[in-house]
Formats: structure tokens, sequence, C-alpha cells
């Protein structure tokens, strides 16, 4: 007995030993958040010389939504957010499950159900093995995946099993949904065209144009920072050219670390610093301010908004939403963007009570919201308003019309028309998720009209076209903060666009 005692002690001992030793790795995988890590480009960005030296270029990244399907960009995408889920839980999140499959005709489906079709995300029915998908799901070799519980209307999807799909389900589930929703000809969008690239394309032209009147022909580079083999041979590109600066500007209103710190700044960073370590020279590198730092870019909303006010009855009740994108900002307290959004957010909300002020309604109010993260599951005590919720307090407040300014964004994204749609006009009659965007004409702000018990819900869209200049001219006086200073102009070299 005396020596089973022992065995179990030490026993006792070992699982001890390794709880608190699985508990330090824990803590040391996960010690550093990633807004945190070094080197922080936040701090770069509030501490850098922002004087040019020598020939200049322009290195324009961001997150650019393509224009037709494109594997490379969701494949990113989907893996970005991975950076918050703590290790070594990571590590299960980005296993290969298999081969996600959707039904093209009921594509985003919360319960289990008989699909007619399946396809993966090449949207192919037929399996390498030049067997039907529909076929293989017959013979119970598919199986229904449930929505994620902790992400509020998620989807569920199909899954084959049987061989791997050679990436993270996780990017897989993005990639098929992008492939069969998203740029779904009269699925998502009738023409199967997602116009953000050619928006976000009309901002940087336009700007650049009014950059060469005024310094030459400044070399420029314009890329998605989601396609990081073409960023680098830009930046590789402009360097080889003779580049001694590289201006990096994002065209964006407010940064963050997820978009920008962490990501394309990061990134050019490291391809410039590739460069560096490659040919014993150094590159000055300098950040553009975000656009919301210059007061004329709140004009891009608030003319939308002063033409939509003005069809209005002069003794109407309106409500106006200012939204932004969202965040479940408790689980990054040190992200970039909560240091960097009041003034640009909190102006624009003063701007729109100002404007109000201008008419003789008997009733107006202005809130502030967001699309994303102020669910249920993200959001479970209700601390952040979302934007659903801003459009339902204004019709139970007896609101004539409730309109949403959604302002950080300049072009009609994934986002904008399908998941923040669904999560926005969450039981609204007349909202199908089904229904697909017949969107011909970019250059005209894209809305929404919704009729709500006695109210009129309206998703102003998004300031392109005419109503783009100001953000134009916004973008021109970033760059222009920059090369203002310089004392050798850039000479004259070859602009490229991707």
């Amino acid at each position: 007995m005396g020596t089973l005692k022992k065995i179990a002690v030490s026993l006792g001992v070992l699982v001890l030993v390794a709880a608190i030793g699985g508990a330090g790795a824990f803590w040391f995988m996960n010690r550093t958040p990633p807004q945190l890590a070094e080197p922080n480009y936040f701090t770069y960005y509030k501490t850098q010389d922002t004087t040019p030296v020598g020939k200049v270029g322009i290195f324009v990244t961001g997150l650019i939504m393509p224009e037709n399907f494109r594997i490379e960009d969701f494949y990113n995408l989907a893996l970005k957010p991975q950076q918050y889920i703590p290790w070594p839980i990571r590590i299960f999140a980005l296993a290969d499950r298999g081969v996600v499959l959707l039904d093209p005709e009921k594509f985003y489906e919360f319960k289990n159900f008989t699909p007619n079709k399946l396809v993966d995300f090449h949207g192919s029915e037929i399996d390498v093995d030049g067997v039907r998908y529909i076929d293989k799901y017959k013979e119970g070799h598919v199986q229904w995946v449930p929505p994620n519980p902790t992400q509020h209307m998620d989807h569920g999807y199909f899954l084959y099993a049987d061989r791997k799909s050679g990436m993270p389900t996780i990017a897989n589930k993005l990639l098929t949904k992008a492939k069969v929703y998203y740029y779904g000809k009269g699925k998502g969008f009738t023409d199967g065209r997602l116009p953000h690239e050619a928006g976000e394309w009309a901002i940087v032209s336009a700007a650049m144009e009014r950059i060469k009147a005024k310094y030459g022909d400044v070399p420029f580079r314009f890329v998605s920072a989601e396609r990081p083999g073409i960023s680098r041979q830009y930046v590789r590109e402009m360097l080889d050219g003779g580049v001694e600066t590289i201006v990096m500007a994002a065209p964006r209103p407010i940064y963050s670390h997820h978009e920008e710190f962490n990501g394309s700044i990061k990134h050019t960073m490291h391809y410039i610093e590739e460069w560096e370590r490659e040919h014993g020279k150094k590159i000055k590198m300098i950040i553009t301010p975000q656009l919301g730092e210059f007061p004329v870019m709140k004009d891009a909303y608030l003319n939308m908004l002063r033409d939509r006010l003005a069809t209005f009855p002069k003794d109407a009740k309106v409500k106006v939403v200012v939204s932004v994108h969202g965040m479940a900002w408790d689980n990054v307290p040190n992200e970039a963007w909560v240091q960097l959004a009041p003034p640009y957010r909190d102006g624009m909300v003063q701007a729109v009570k100002d404007e109000l002020a201008k008419h003789a309604f008997t009733k107006t109010e202005v809130v502030q919201a967001q699309d994303h993260f102020a669910d249920p599951q993200s959001d479970p005590k209700g601390k952040y308003l979302s934007t659903n919720r801003a459009f339902w307090e204004g019709v139970k407040g007896g609101y004539d019309y409730v309109v949403n300014l959604p302002i950080e964004f300049f072009a009609e994204n994934t986002d904008t028309m399908f998941s923040h749609a669904m999560f926005n006009f969450e039981g609204f009659p007349g909202y199908d998720i089904y229904d697909p965007v017949d969107y011909p004409d970019w250059s005209v702000p894209y809305t929404r009209t919704f009729k709500v018990e006695n109210t009129e819900v309206i998703y102003n869209g998004l300031p392109v076209g005419k109503y783009n200049a100001p953000i134009v001219d916004a973008y021109v006086q970033a760059i222009d903060s920059v090369l203002s200073k310089n004392k050798t102009p850039t000479q004259q070299s070859a602009s490229t666009a991707q």
C-alpha cells in the first residue's frame, strides 16, 4: 500500500507540474496581444519623421476587394482574424477538416436540409475523382456542419471529410461562400462583379492626377494588401527604379491595427526592409495621415445627407444613424482605431446634428452605431449600439425616416452589401438574403429603403461618382502634407495599377 501511495503522490505531482507548465506555456504564447507586438507600427506612425528624402514613390495599398473572384484575396482575408485566437486554440481553428460544399441555390442556411446540388470553392460540382459531390452526399460521405454558435447569423455548410482541401477549413468556407454567393452571377450581385476595387481606384486615380499636376510624374503603385506577391513585386519595382522614400498612402478614413498597422503597412515595411538588406541601403518610410484628419472628407457623406433630407417633408420626424464597421472592442483595448477614431467619427456625428438643425423637422435624433460585433453573441450585454437596434429604436420612437450613413466605407463591398446588410436589416419586412443586388451603375450611390411599420428606413449608400470629390480632396491633402516637405522633387517614372 505504501508503494501505491507513493505512485499516487508522484502522479499527482506530475499532473500539477503539467498543469503549471501548460498554464505557463499558454501565458508565454499569448503574453503579447497583436496590437502591442513589436515592432509596433502604430508607434512608428505617431513618432515618424515625415520629411521625404530624394526620389519619392507612393505605395497605395489596403483592403481592396477584387472586382472578380480571386482565391488569393479571400484566403488571406479568412486567415487575418486568426491572430486574435489564443494559442493553442488557434492550431485547431486552422485545421483542414475536408472540402467545404454549398448548395448554389440555398447557400446561406441555418438548419440542415437536403441539397439538390453541391459545389466547392472552384464552383465545381465534381470532385477530383470525377464523382459528383451530390452523389457522395447521397452515399453518406458528406455531412452537414451547423453554424458556429459564437458568430451571429453564421451559416452552416456541407463537409466532405474523406479528403483534405489543402487549406484551413475556415478559409475554405469563406472561399466557397465568396465564389457561390458574393460573386455568383444572379446570387450576390446580378452581374457577379463587386464594385469595391473600381470605387477605390476612382478615388486614387483622380488624386494621383492632381499630385502629378503639382509634382510631376510621381511613381506609384495600387494593389490590394491581400495580394502579398504582387505587393512585394511593386515595392521592389519602385526601389529598383531609384525611389529613396516610399510614402504609404492607404485610402482609409480611420487607421487600425487590424487593417493597416498589423496589415498593409506592416507587410509593406517588411518588403522594404528585405530590399534594404539585399542592397545595403536605407529607404525612408513614411505613412500619410489617415483621411479622417482632414475636415473636407466629412462633406462626402454630408452632401449625400443634404440631398436626402431635401426630399423629406418639412415637418417630418428624422433620425440619422451614423455607423462604423465595428469590432469586439472589449477584446482589443489596445487597438489603434480606438485612439484614432474620435476626431472623425465624433466629428461626423456633430456635423450631422448641425445639418439637421438647419431644418424645421419636428423631431430629430442622431446616434452613432456599429454594423458588426454589437450582436447577442459578440456583445451579450448590449454595451454597444448596433445599427439594427438603432433602426428599431427609431421605428418604435415614431420617426418618419431613419437614415443610415455608413461613414467608414468609400465603395460597396461584401460587408456593406451582404454581411452587414443581413445584420442591419434583421427582422425587416421585405429583406431577403437571397435577393440579388441589382447595381449596374457604380457611379451612383446604391440605396435601400424599407417600410417598417410607419417608418421608412433608408440605407443612404456610399459617396461614389460625384459624391467622392471630398474624399479625393482629403486624399490629395494627405499625400501633399508629405510631398510638400521634400526638397528634391520626384522625377518622372512610370506608374502601375493592378
